[in-house]
């Protein structure tokens, strides 16, 4: 028998996402997100409008998804109480975030440079997508970000014919109902993103 329920957000999970942007001094910041869907090179994220990131694309419309791996998890609850935003908004005040200027020093991040646009990409993410931002819809507290896929990189262990993703050896983090979850195995709860 099903009931009916009125959950505050009507979120079922997708996966994880380091959004990097760059800000008007040239530092990129990273976002954890999971609210996206691809179709093709187009891809459509979703965000709140009170995070850094959003300043930042108004600054430099560009940006790259790293898309992480289970084997991440630790790495990104570790920044995922930082905002690059100071000062920190009341309402994430509240929920316990602090000011961070440099979440790739915090989460143990490498920085790589894209190949064609500004933000940097993360090395540990398996799979990386330069994008431009051709479209934000803003809509009650979030935005509706549709992206155009210019440059994707992929790790050559995860590569079977040329340039195929092979779905039985990437284990992408999955952020199912405010929980973390692998493939084939739950990894941890209680994170928090920005979107």
């Amino acid at each position: 028998m099903h009931k009916q329920i009125h959950p505050k957000s009507l979120y079922w999970g997708n996966t994880v996402i380091l959004l990097n942007t760059i800000d008007a001094a040239g530092s990129t910041n990273i976002t954890p997100i999971s609210s996206s869907w691809a179709l093709s090179n187009n891809i459509v994220i979703g965000l709140s409008l009170n995070i850094k990131a959003i300043e930042n694309i108004e600054t430099c419309p560009e940006v790259v998804l790293n898309i992480a791996s289970a084997n991440l998890a630790n790495k990104i609850e570790s920044i995922a109480s930082y905002t690059g935003k100071q000062p920190v908004p009341p309402e994430k005040l509240k929920s316990g975030f602090s000011y961070c200027e440099d979440k790739f020093l915090i989460g143990e991040f490498t920085a790589q440079p894209s190949k064609t646009v500004q933000p940097l990409r993360i090395q540990e993410c398996a799979l990386q997508v330069e994008c431009l931002v051709e479209n934000v819809i803003k809509r009650d507290k979030h935005a509706i970000l549709e992206l155009k896929a210019i440059h994707i990189h992929a790790e050559e262990s995860l590569l079977k014919n040329g340039d195929i993703i092979d779905a039985d050896l990437w284990n992408p983090l999955i952020n199912n109902f405010r929980s973390y979850h692998g493939v084939s195995e739950s990894i941890g709860k209680n994170f928090r993103f920005d979107n």
